[in-house]
């Protein structure tokens, strides 16, 4: 499509960002309430005679169910995408989503455990439509300004982790079930504004969709000789980046006793510079630097202030060290995105986002098991790990040299 940047509408795309802030609110309230939740002794979902190993243990198993949803969700959402066109199969995964947080709200006024557990699964496949929103966008916008709107991605979400955390604790104070009501009502709102207001992308294709071969796609991670190395990249950035947001707060409640309300204002904290990074920094060095570069540079400094964060003993100190690991990352998740997208071909955009966007949640998911398991043993171990693979991460990228014109073209942004 030529000029696909003079006809990028960004009105109409803000549904989009929508979606993935909704889905983001109620994840950060899944991070902010059941972290203290599970590792409470009376909170009637555990017994109270388990000690804190078996608590952080559940607790990430239950944490991971979520992305691990997403997991299998992603490469399904993008073939459908793909074959149905985006709209409608975004509008119908939005409303699975909204039964699932009723499943999660009745949940959690019967104490239920198992009832918990399968309503974030089921919300986990369902909100998997952001692979959506990153086709979308891409169907529309020039290799130059995908990082940038890519970036609005991660505005979005960051938006999500300072609303979701402060508002959702303050109400959880008063009610724990109430912040999933208000999500519940913000996804109706998100559906009719979708329905309304986004225009489709990608036309529906001819033919029968293969829905085997969604699955067979991912072995495309290990197989497709110019994309796997920036597979493996990714992945390694997403563990280390996802590890670090359920790690810290079981840092935060175990080392210095916080509550609820304490927590939420940390995590909302984290958003705060991820917020401003988007603003002002993801767009100024998109402008200057590739997203290679970009890539290798914040991941590396991602994975060094995460190590600094265990350092200090004041509660203070985290004020700065989770502000300059939140810039990091906010730089470093959608440049290797926006990475990625530019060197797959124009063909591959659907395939190649919905792998990356399943690697990723298979990097939650896996991030949030590990996490429990290590701090199960000592609580500041997931950040020393996540934070050693950041480093390799970006040291990798820095000697992967470009395979094709596809990849050579980002040279020209540098």
């Amino acid at each position: 499509m030529n000029k696909k940047t003079s006809r990028t509408h960004l009105f109409s795309l803000l549904p989009l960002y929508s979606v993935t802030f909704i889905g983001f609110i109620g994840y950060s309230l899944m991070l902010t309430l059941f972290t203290p939740l599970m590792m409470d002794p009376n909170n009637g979902f555990i017994a109270a005679s388990a000690d804190l190993s078996v608590r952080v243990i559940i607790l990430g198993v239950l944490l991971a169910l979520y992305p691990f949803g997403q997991f299998f969700g992603s490469p399904i959402m993008g073939a459908l995408s793909d074959h149905f066109g985006r709209k409608g199969v975004l509008i119908i995964s939005l409303c699975v989503t909204t039964l699932c947080y009723l499943l999660i709200a009745f949940a959690l006024v019967e104490k239920n455990l198992i009832l918990l557990m399968i309503g974030s699964l089921i919300a986990g496949l369902s909100e998997a439509n952001i692979v959506i929103t990153q086709s979308a966008i891409a169907d529309v916008s020039d290799p130059k300004d995908r990082s940038r709107l890519f970036g609005y991605i991660c505005l979005s979400a960051s938006a999500s982790y300072i609303v979701g955390p402060l508002l959702g604790g303050k109400l959880a104070a008063y009610n724990l079930v109430l912040p999933f009501w208000c999500v519940i009502a913000l996804l109706i709102i998100t559906i009719l504004w979708t329905w309304w207001v986004f225009h489709e992308t990608k036309p529906p294709s001819e033919g029968k969709i293969n829905y085997l071969r969604t699955f067979i796609n991912l072995t495309q991670i290990f197989t497709h000789k110019r994309l796997r190395i920036y597979y493996l990249v990714n992945f390694l950035i997403y563990l280390a980046i996802f590890g670090f947001f359920r790690s810290y707060p079981m840092y935060l409640v175990n080392e210095f006793n916080m509550n609820v309300s304490r927590l939420s204002e940390f995590i909302a904290w984290v958003a705060v510079p991820i917020i401003l990074s988007n603003i002002v920094l993801t767009g100024w060095a998109a402008k200057y630097f590739s997203p290679k570069r970009i890539t290798i540079t914040s991941a590396i400094a991602t994975g060094i202030f995460m190590l600094i964060i265990i350092i200090p003993n004041r509660e203070n100190a985290l004020w700065i060290t989770l502000f300059l690991t939140g810039l990091a990352l906010a730089l470093c998740l959608p440049a290797c995105s926006a990475l990625l997208s530019m060197t797959a071909s124009e063909s591959e955009q659907g395939s190649a986002m919905g792998n990356n966007q399943a690697m990723s949640a298979g990097a939650e998911a896996i991030s949030g098991l590990v996490g429990g398991l290590l701090a199960a043993w000592f609580i500041k171990f997931p950040l020393i790990v996540m934070g050693i693979l950041a480093i390799i991460a970006g040291i990798i990228l820095l000697f992967v040299k470009p395979k094709s014109s596809l990849d050579r073209r980002s040279r020209r942004y540098n």
